[in-house]
């Protein structure tokens, strides 16, 4: 029986590793220095080290460019347009601080453009270069390479413990435009999308064919942004909210009827995803953002937007572009009214980037909000005690919602999206 069930978690643990795909992020502004530095005026080759955190989900081990490490002159003993040799005391260095960051390390290379994939003497080199990095880099967790044949065209691989290699599936560049780049093959057939083809061209329809977008809440913006994505074409969608529908979401909520009072507002989104038939996957959580292993599920998506109304859930998705690199575009309504008169209608939409300024920053957030709605959460009867003896706010009551307005700042927001790619 024992035998059993360690060979059972054995073909587990190698069905994971099999389906695992590998990814690479950089910001755009390490990732433009870096292609400068790869092809200057001499047109010989060129070499960079990066140093990368690493972030774990069950399908996707994502390399995240925290530093960039330049090959220096000194540091090449010979070099042409079809080759180069470094100082092995070079790359001991950058090992070096990849054990003392506790980072993972990669080695990039430009070629000539009429190489485009690693070479034969690439494979000889590379698998003693990381032979060595798996013994001295102490946290061992995983070791990549990237050539570029030009500027937009890079090819990755992970190197294994084992010494064998796996494609890098995807390549992300995180900035004022969101590039990707892919290596799969085409899939379905896309001429379904021929009118946004001849708006943005056949290459945006296949990119967004190849996405994984995150919706984090399912109501007046995120039904709308849900169905959007849905017929523009994206892949995957990773949905979540806890609430169940009720008769007074009928008006604002997309996709939904009065008969599906009760019904998970997630289960609304998956139906309507299987009612229109373009093959979306989905992905629920049936919970909060505000729940661990919810919040985790979102770390293999692309981009995600913020459709919660709730401090607490954006307080964690105010953490996903500076943790994980992950763009989250959160938008927000509030319409003001005075008995039957509207006084006022708000609406935002805010792109977070790793390096802008944060919904804190922006006055967005408040931590006496979010300490307030982690009682309620998760202990009542403790945020009833510390409400009655002043030292948490009351919360806002139930706000206005009207269509057109939530319509209106959701498609903005998409808008935004695409704009950005």
């Amino acid at each position: 029986m024992v035998l059993e069930v360690l060979f059972h978690q054995f073909v587990e643990s190698c069905k994971k590793e099999f389906d695992m795909e590998y990814t690479l992020t950089f910001l755009e502004e390490d990732y433009d220095s870096l292609t400068s530095h790869l092809f200057d005026e001499t047109g010989h080759e060129k070499a960079v080290y990066l140093l990368c955190s690493l972030s774990e989900s069950n399908s996707e081990n994502r390399l995240l460019v925290r530093e960039v490490v330049y090959v220096s002159g000194e540091d090449v003993l010979n070099s042409s347009n079809k080759h180069m040799q470094i100082r092995s005391l070079s790359f001991l260095r950058a090992m070096k601080l990849a054990t003392d960051m506790e980072m993972c390390f990669v080695f990039v290379h430009s070629h000539p453009q009429s190489m485009t994939t690693h070479s034969s003497q690439d494979d000889v080199e590379e698998a003693k270069l990381f032979k060595t990095a798996y013994i001295r880099i102490n946290n061992s967790k995983l070791h990549a390479s990237v050539v570029f044949s030009d500027k937009m065209s890079p090819i990755g691989r992970v190197w294994l413990k084992n010494n064998t290699t796996k494609p890098i599936s995807k390549i992300r560049v995180v900035g004022k435009r969101f590039r990707f780049f892919t290596y799969m093959k085409e899939g379905d057939d896309i001429g379904i999308f021929d009118r946004q083809i001849r708006a943005f061209g056949k290459d945006m329809q296949i990119l967004l064919s190849k996405l994984h977008v995150g919706v984090v809440g399912l109501g007046g913006t995120g039904s709308i942004i849900s169905e959007q994505l849905i017929r523009l074409g994206v892949s995957e969608l990773s949905i979540s909210d806890g609430d169940s529908f009720e008769n007074t979401n009928v008006n604002r909520v997309y996709g939904s009827k009065l008969s599906d009072i009760g019904k998970k507002k997630t289960e609304i989104i998956n139906d309507l995803a299987s009612q229109i038939g373009l093959s979306t996957k989905i992905n629920v959580f049936d919970r909060s953002i505000n729940y661990k292993s919810v919040a985790t599920g979102f770390k293999s998506c692309d981009i995600i937007f913020g459709c919660t109304d709730d401090h607490l859930g954006r307080s964690i998705l105010n953490r996903f572009p500076i943790h994980y690199l992950i763009p989250v575009i959160d938008m927000g309504v509030k319409i003001k009214s005075d008995g039957d008169k509207i006084e006022s209608v708000e609406g935002r939409v805010t792109t977070l980037l790793p390096y802008s300024a944060c919904l804190f920053c922006r006055g967005r957030l408040s931590a006496e909000h979010i300490t307030a709605e982690s009682l309620e959460a998760f202990n009542p009867e403790q945020a009833k005690e510390r409400r009655r003896d002043g030292y948490i706010p009351e919360l806002d009551e139930t706000n206005p919602s009207v269509i057109p307005f939530t319509t209106n700042i959701a498609s903005i927001a998409i808008s935004e999206f695409l704009h950005r790619l």
